[in-house]
């Protein structure tokens, strides 16, 4: 399957390729753009937001949470954002019962970099 060929999902899904498709003006080389830096900075985003939770510090696992939220919702990652919405939230109070939203956040990663593989991997075919 190529990256013109992406198909819709509903808000559930990982990734909404209808609307990434319309803020990237249609133009699939804006898509494919758009989600290699949303890879490259979601790695270190994850790997600060680790070192915060493991520190305890609720401010900077609020504040990372945030901006991961931010850059999931320009890619249309809405699963993500609702995970790192969930945490930005947990955080504003403490760091308790927070294991969970980073287990979301860490499977869903995990979810997003396989599916935007295989489309790479479809778009050479």
């Amino acid at each position: 399957m190529n990256w013109q060929s992406m198909p819709t999902f509903s808000t559930d899904q990982s990734i909404n390729w209808e609307s990434l498709t319309s803020r990237c003006i249609g133009r699939i080389d804006l898509v494919e753009k758009a989600l290699d830096r949303f890879q490259q900075t979601l790695v270190g985003d994850l790997e600060a937001l680790e070192a915060a939770a493991d520190e305890q510090n609720a401010e900077e696992v609020a504040r990372i949470a945030h901006r991961i939220k931010g850059t999931s919702l320009t890619v249309s990652a809405d699963r993500l954002a609702e995970f790192a919405t969930k945490l930005e939230q947990k955080a504003e109070g403490s760091l308790q019962d927070v294991d969970g939203s980073l287990s979301d956040i860490r499977e869903e990663y995990g979810r997003l970099t396989d599916i935007i593989s295989q489309r790479r991997v479809g778009d050479r075919r």
